[in-house]
């Protein structure tokens, strides 16, 4: 009897033990990467740290981010942008979630 309880006892930590790692291993039990991290990642080595076109972006035709045009484009255009991409920018709608290209859009409008 005594053996049993143990095999449970061990079962039941085993069990926990692997449904931590398969929500790691998921992300279930983390939120999305954080959208300056994604930025880093993604899109500052063409629009710079502050959302100035580095000299890389610069030839491919980025603005900054300050320029009073991009400045009107509305939030869900600014979001469809990063979804679809436009001229040299690739589309990331394919490698970010919904939600990580909205958090992602209201980053790039708070860049200074």
């Amino acid at each position: 009897m005594v053996r049993l309880l143990e095999v449970k006892k061990a079962l039941r930590h085993h069990i926990r033990v692997g449904s931590v790692l398969v929500a790691l291993s998921t992300g279930s039990c983390f939120a999305a990467d954080k959208p300056q991290d994604i930025y880093k990642a993604n899109c500052q080595g063409c629009h710079g740290a502050t959302g100035r076109p580095s000299s890389v972006g610069k030839g491919l035709g980025a603005k900054s981010f300050q320029d009073p045009a991009v400045a009107k484009i509305p939030l869900s255009e600014l979001a469809k942008l990063i979804a679809k991409g436009k001229n040299n920018m690739p589309p990331y709608e394919s490698t970010l979630t919904p939600k990580e290209i909205k958090d992602l859009a209201k980053y790039v409008r708070e860049l200074k």
